[in-house]
């Protein structure tokens, strides 16, 4: 699967923030959320690029702290789902995806 991402990327907390792109290919559809953003941070750690920071802990829907917002709903758009249990076979492929922190 393909995706284009909108994430939001900031510096430090004077930095104003910006939405910035990217597209991730090659994403199986039983990935979860989270294990796709490793697959980005892995190419943008090879490239030289700092990676997208988040927060997740357990991985397994219980602790909670994988929470973002995705696409404007919290932790994204399957009902009762934690990120980290949401997988990418819930989004459309070529679909595009922002991701922002809570706020």
């Amino acid at each position: 699967m393909k995706f284009t991402l909108r994430v939001w990327r900031q510096d430090n907390q004077f930095d104003r923030g910006r939405l910035v792109m990217y597209v991730v290919d090659d994403i199986s559809p039983d990935m979860s959320f989270l294990e796709m953003l490793d697959v980005l941070n892995e190419r943008l750690i090879a490239e030289g690029e700092e990676p997208v920071a988040f927060d997740h802990d357990c991985r397994e829907g219980i602790c909670g702290t994988c929470g973002m917002m995705i696409n404007g709903i919290a932790h994204g758009p399957a009902k009762a789902t934690t990120t980290c249990q949401l997988h990418m076979r819930d989004f459309s492929e070529g679909e595009p995806i922002v991701i922002e922190p809570w706020r």
